[in-house]
């Protein structure tokens, strides 16, 4: 059994550290676009899935930013008038599956039928470090990690680049989060990839705007409409509408 470097103590400070920090932009998106994910459930994941011990505080935005932009996007008037069955989200970088579970939420949410994939280069079902406080005793795999959500055994998590795994489908991917590797040149390839499998309405929701790499490839993205949303000035997302 492998001894972590971070005890319980290190994981719960750096949670309610976080917790209690404010975000009245992430608020305002939730209010305008009229939905929001239910708090409980996220922090409870969130306390999992999404903090980290680390540098930098950890923060998880991103699932409330995507959580709205999902389910707005699957109970629009555009999918009203012609529902797509079954839909595909697909969630780049699975990292703890914090964003893939988010997604399912949306999923069940919205009463659609549909699947969540999550790509990410290491093997799901590899017991490596993942810096959470579920390991705390010993290294676990991904479906593990996530055994307390019954509904993330739905998820469908494939060991795979992005890239790759984007060239072999060219299944309709209705939702997107690109979270994956931060260079233009990654972004660009996935983002660009996405929007031949897209049709109007359909969602990307890029994370890590801040990343001047990345910012580059969502200003380059054609035939979308871009929101841009910030945290805080470390940490900014993009909202892009297949127009």
């Amino acid at each position: 059994m492998t001894t972590m470097t971070f005890t319980a103590f290190d994981y719960d400070a750096a949670f309610v550290a976080e917790q209690v920090q404010a975000y009245p932009a992430i608020d305002a998106f939730e209010a305008r676009m009229g939905a929001m994910v239910d708090r409980g459930q996220l922090e409870a994941a969130a306390r999992v899935l999404a903090c980290p011990v680390k540098a930098h505080p950890p923060n998880w935005q991103h699932g409330r930013v995507l959580y709205v932009a999902a389910r707005h996007a699957l109970t629009s008037a555009i999918y009203a008038q012609a529902p797509p069955s079954p839909v595909l989200l697909l969630d780049i970088g699975s990292a703890k599956g914090f964003s893939a579970l988010v997604l399912q939420w949306a999923l069940r949410d919205a009463g659609i039928p549909g699947r969540v994939v999550s790509l990410d280069v290491i093997d799901p079902l590899a017991r490596v470090r993942r810096n959470t406080v579920a390991e705390v005793d010993g290294y676990l795999t991904l479906a593990e990690t996530l055994a307390p959500w019954r509904e993330a055994q739905s998820i469908e998590f494939v060991q795979s680049d992005s890239r790759a795994w984007l060239a072999a489908h060219t299944d309709r991917v209705h939702v997107a989060y690109v979270d994956g590797k931060h260079t233009y040149e990654a972004v660009s390839e996935d983002v660009d990839l996405l929007a031949g499998r897209q049709r109007a309405g359909d969602v990307v929701v890029c994370d890590d705007l801040q990343i001047p790499g990345v910012a580059k490839a969502v200003r380059e993205l054609a035939g979308y409409e871009v929101e841009h949303l910030a945290a805080k000035p470390e940490r900014a997302y993009a909202i892009a509408r297949r127009r």
